[in-house]
């Protein structure tokens, strides 16, 4: 009997299909069918289609013709990974024949896009069949598996008819005895018999047996070459449905080198007990089976507790369990021994640094039997390593790193710029009249003087940058992970800022400059010993200009570098006297053409330069970290403006930057602004891209649905051009996507542009959002964009940037965009 689809769980369907409608429209029909959610992915190449693959799919559905992969190619991708893994073709365009074909290759149905009410049964139908194949082909696995087992097993095993006479034995009862299975066949187990048991011995096994009770003992047996072994013995009896005795197996295991073993152990314990080592026993899980008394103490544990509950996990941190499993257990287990340094946890969490030998000791059939591990406390030993290399790496004075230090953290930070495509600084920092102040005020003043500057360097740059006394009054610093060459600056201006205020010197306060040479990795150099000379270079020509200066390596970043600060403190400046200032571009409904929103946008009236566009100031705005502030005012100016203007049925759009959305204070901030300004509900909509959005989608998420709490419409901005899933954008409590003006430029003389457009608004709708359209600057655009659908049009053609007077002048003369 068929068993019922399983309705509890989400389907899980793997999709082949160029196509995002068609795949939408299977989606929502298995949906509407099948009672149950879902949960499927589209692919159309066949890299795609292989990586899919590594996940668990209930069934494929695919089309038969595509640009990218055909469906045969697709087929054969999913019978090499699954053999079982139902396969049906779903297409407009294969034909009788070519599905016969399809069949004989291993598809298991087709169904026609325009039949699309068979797909439902289909997939029931193959889902139930799959499982079945599953099922007789794991039932075959299991009878090789468990043949194989026997043939393979350690083990002896040893079959009889009810008489004793012996019809099977495998290979490991041949190694063990010396017997071939020809010579035992037909026998009875009497030939391996050593004479060290009386009759009654054997008459005892034989009654236990014939009564279908199972036997367990230990046999001293003799094998063909005469030579005597201990064998652990199981007889078993087979009974039929009638509980009469069919078959004996006996299973036995040579334990003469145990037998052995246990007699030496005995002389081995006293030793053991007496040695100041750790000394353990584990079983082949890595648990503890034995601990001598060096091992008790060593690890804090009570000779009395129960050592199978301390294992691998509790004997040892966890970064050294790791170096365990990936490096010394791999070693021992391949070689039979690993030696190396290691550190126990004791009981109390305090760490004991020791010196490891790990053993793999494995039995006669070379499977492992057990492990054995001898470790040596190296506490002073390690204190004493420490202290000499602190002491070869360091300043004695300042605790800084040394030169030697310095150039192997400056080699690794390097490597890792290079792998990542960032950049490296180097800074020389030359302490100014430091000379003068030592010789002047004696040599403890001056050693004062080097630990304060070493303490305030400290406090002032990154926990990951590295600060070294270079020699003398110079320091050096590597600063890594800068994702621009410009990106220096940020922490050029927190060392000098930690010197604005006055040092201690003696009895005398003083305040300290320096000059300052800066040398960038890859630009200024890409070896080590280069990249310091140069800095060294810089650092001269900083001091042949005075004191308290700084020099970049590279003359043009000094003017790069003068412009930035330059434009740094002019934002600052602007921030303080109100310089900024908020233009509106309005937003049209292509279906009436009457402008229904706006967007507020952030301007610089810049005292000399004029009106500065946001291109020419925002990225230091990020860089400078006063975004933030800067932000936090837009939003509160535009609701306020907005509020001015009292504009009924309008909304108003802010965009969101990376930091806003990052700052944990958002929240709260945009919920004071509306409360402040009175913001109507849906008249604030905040814009964020894509970008920021996917980089923690679940983070992202949660932060846009409590925005939404407060009232605020959520728009995706510049989709399209960053990497958004569809699938995680559908969970988004979004009302609105803008699709971004560079696909709006040539859509009407670019097929592609028309195409991701058309798409683009087609998602939209799908997902229920309003979609809008940035960059709309003709009137064959909009006219594109309204004959498709889409519902809002923002750029030239509709209106520039305005002011607020001028934009309500806009309103009040033509509320609907000229020509519609």
């Amino acid at each position: 009997m068929d068993e019922p689809i399983n309705i509890k769980q989400p389907l899980r369907i793997l999709i082949v299909e160029d196509s995002e409608d068609d795949t939408l429209l299977l989606v929502d029909q298995l949906e509407q069918e099948a009672g149950r959610l879902v949960d499927w992915q589209r692919v159309e190449t066949e890299q795609a289609l292989t990586e899919a693959l590594q996940q668990h799919w209930d069934i494929v559905l695919s089309d038969y013709t595509m640009p990218h992969l055909s469906g045969m190619r697709a087929l054969e991708v999913v019978r090499l990974n699954d053999l079982d893994l139902p396969f049906i073709f779903v297409s407009g365009t294969i034909g009788e024949n070519t599905a016969v074909k399809a069949m004989k290759s291993g598809a298991q149905d087709y169904v026609m896009k325009g039949n699309l009410s068979r797909l439902m049964p289909a997939v029931e139908r193959e889902l139930q069949e799959a499982q079945l194949r599953r099922e007789r082909r794991q039932t075959e696995q299991r009878l090789r598996k468990l043949s194989l087992v026997v043939e393979q097993a350690a083990d002896s095993v040893l079959i009889t008819d009810p008489n004793g006479f012996i019809e099977y034995v495998n290979p490991a009862f041949e190694r063990m005895t010396g017997y071939s299975r020809a010579e035992a066949v037909d026998g009875k187990p009497s030939l391996i018999k050593s004479g060290r048991h009386d009759q009654a011995f054997y008459q005892d096994i034989w009654e236990t047996v014939t009564k279908g009770e199972i036997f367990r003992g230990t046999l001293i047996n003799r094998k063909k070459n005469g030579e005597l072994f201990y064998e652990e013995k199981v007889i078993t009896p087979l009974k039929d449905e009638q509980g009469h005795v069919t078959h004996l197996v006996s299973t036995g295991r040579d334990i003469t080198e145990r037998v052995k073993a246990d007699e030496a152990r005995a002389q081995l314990v006293t030793i053991l007990e007496a040695t100041t080592d750790l000394v353990a026993i584990l079983d082949p899980g890595g648990c503890l089976q034995y601990l001598n008394n060096a091992g008790y103490r060593l690890l804090g544990l009570d000779p009395k507790v129960d050592l199978s509950k301390y294992c691998l996990t509790e004997l040892f941190p966890e970064r050294i369990k790791q170096k365990l499993q990936s490096e010394a257990l791999p070693v021992a287990y391949r070689t039979g021994s690993w030696s190396g340094e290691t550190a126990l946890r004791r009981i109390d969490e305090i760490e004991v640094p020791v010196s490891q030998v790990l053993l793999v000791h494995r039995d006669a059939a070379g499977e492992v039997e057990y492990l054995s591990t001898i470790a040596r406390d190296i506490s002073e030993r390690k204190r004493f390593e420490a202290e000499l290399q602190h002491q070869a790496t360091h300043d004695i004075l300042t605790g800084l790193p040394n030169r030697i230090l310095l150039m192997d953290r400056l080699n690794a930070e390097m490597e890792r710029a290079r792998h990542a495509n960032n950049f490296v600084a180097v800074l020389f920092l030359d302490i100014d009249n430091f000379k003068r102040i030592n010789d002047s005020m004696g040599h403890a003043v001056g050693d004062s003087l080097l630990k304060q500057i070493a303490d305030r360097l400290q406090a002032a740059l990154r926990p990951n940058d590295t600060i070294a006394r270079y020699g003398g009054d110079e320091f050096a610093i590597i600063a890594g992970d800068l994702i621009r060459s410009e990106s220096i600056l940020a922490v050029l201006r927190k060392i000098y800022a930690a010197f604005e205020r006055s040092m201690s010197l003696g009895a005398q306060d003083a305040y300290i400059t320096f000059c300052t040479g800066i040398a960038i990795y890859p630009h200024d150099g890409t070896g080590v010993e280069e990249l310091l000379r140069n800095a060294g270079t810089a650092m001269y020509r900083a001091a042949g200009a005075g004191h308290n200066q700084y020099r970049f390596y590279a003359p043009d970043m000094n003017a790069r570098s003068h412009e930035l600060l330059t434009l740094e403190t002019d934002l600052r400046l602007a921030f303080k006297h109100n310089e900024f200032i908020v233009y509106y571009q309005p937003k049209a409904e292509l279906s009436s053409g009457r402008i229904v929103a706006m967007e507020g946008l952030i301007r610089w009236q810049h005292p000399q330069r004029g009106l500065v566009p946001p291109a020419g100031f925002v990225s230091m705005l990020e860089e400078s970290g006063l975004i933030i502030q800067v932000g936090e005012w837009m939003l509160n100016q535009t609701c306020a403006e907005f509020k001015e203007m009292e504009l009924q049925g309008m909304r108003i759009s802010v965009n969101v930057s990376a930091s806003q959305f990052s700052d944990p204070e958002l929240l709260r901030k945009v919920g004071h602004i509306m409360k402040q300004q009175n913001m109507p509900a849906d008249a604030l909509e905040l814009e964020v891209t894509e970008n920021i959005v996917m980089q923690d989608p679940v983070a992202a998420a949660d932060t846009l649905k409590k925005l939404r709490s407060l009232g605020v419409r959520i728009a995706i901005d510049d989709f399209g051009t960053g990497y958004s899933s569809l699938s995680y954008l559908k969970r988004f409590p979004l009302d609105a996507l803008k699709i971004d003006q560079s696909f709006v430029h040539d859509l009407t003389h670019d097929a592609n542009d028309a195409a991701i457009v058309e798409a683009s608004i087609t998602v939209g709708k799908k997902l229920g959002l309003e979609v809008v359209a940035e960059g709309v600057e003709t009137k064959e655009q909009f006219e594109f964009l309204r004959n498709h659908g889409c519902d809002l049009a923002q750029g030239y053609y509709v209106g520039r940037p305005l002011r607020k007077a001028e934009f309500i002048k806009l309103l009040r003369e033509n509320g609907v965009v000229n020509g519609t």
